[in-house]
């Protein structure tokens, strides 16, 4: 018996140990965002890696713990980060605050406003024509089901504003998911998209759907991220 244990010892000290994986090498982050209105869970696209990079830093550093969705708006989105905000002061208006650098555009023409997108949110075009993102704060979409209408005004707010017209046109594809699921279209092409949620939309949904005051926060009652977690796992095979 003790031999037959230290053949098992010596197999396992020569056995290789297991490769790590990292993000982009057969895997990808999980985002877990426990709220006081529910959990959302997102993943992160590895071909934005300057931004998922930095949003899995901030992450691990508990940048995000008890900050507010400070902007909320029904049938659009819900957007946070603002660093100012674990304060919850009644009288301050927050959105003007972030981790203090900005980031790169990576703007991919395959990413587009659909429900659940998640992205980085910036300053606009006049102050920042190279479309940088905020270095935290970000957004996720609720959107709205399109129309013939809404489709019409989208096409032309992004043939005026796109980094890209061309390549952030709404396709035949995209306009089906526009139709049904919904999204917001006029957004396409001028932020960075680097997520996509998973599991959770209804408390997205029950968050843009609070009642707010004048500056679109919340008024009744403030909703805020409890704790954010990070999982890495396989990633999904394409179909």
């Amino acid at each position: 018996m003790l031999a037959f244990c230290g053949l098992l010892t010596l197999a396992s000290a020569g056995a290789k140990p297991a490769r790590e994986r990292v993000a982009g090498e057969g895997a990808e982050y999980v985002v877990r965002m426990k709220t006081s209105k529910g959990t959302v869970r997102f993943r992160l696209f590895n071909d934005t890696p300057v931004h998922r990079d930095n949003f899995v830093r901030l992450v691990e550093q508990g940048f995000y713990k008890n900050l507010l969705f400070h902007r909320v708006i029904r049938d659009f989105m819900i957007q946070t980060g603002d660093p100012e905000s674990v304060e919850a002061s009644l009288v301050k208006i927050y959105g003007e605050a972030d981790a203090g650098y900005k980031l790169e555009a990576e703007i991919r023409p395959h990413y587009y406003h659909r429900r659940g997108a998640v992205a980085a949110a910036r300053e606009g075009d006049d102050e920042n024509p190279t479309r940088k993102s905020s270095g935290s704060q970000f957004y996720i979409v609720v959107g709205r089901v399109q129309n013939d209408s809404t489709l019409a005004a989208a096409r032309e707010k992004i043939a005026a504003r796109a980094a890209d017209p061309t390549a952030a046109q709404i396709t035949p594809e995209r306009e089906k998911v526009y139709r049904k699921a919904g999204g917001a279209p006029h957004l396409d092409g001028s932020y960075t998209i680097f997520g996509q949620v998973l599991a959770g939309m209804g408390v997205v949904r029950r968050i843009s759907e609070a009642p707010t005051d004048l500056q679109d926060r919340p008024k009744q009652a403030d909703v805020y991220i409890k704790s954010m977690d990070l999982k890495l796992v396989r990633e999904r095979k394409k179909r």
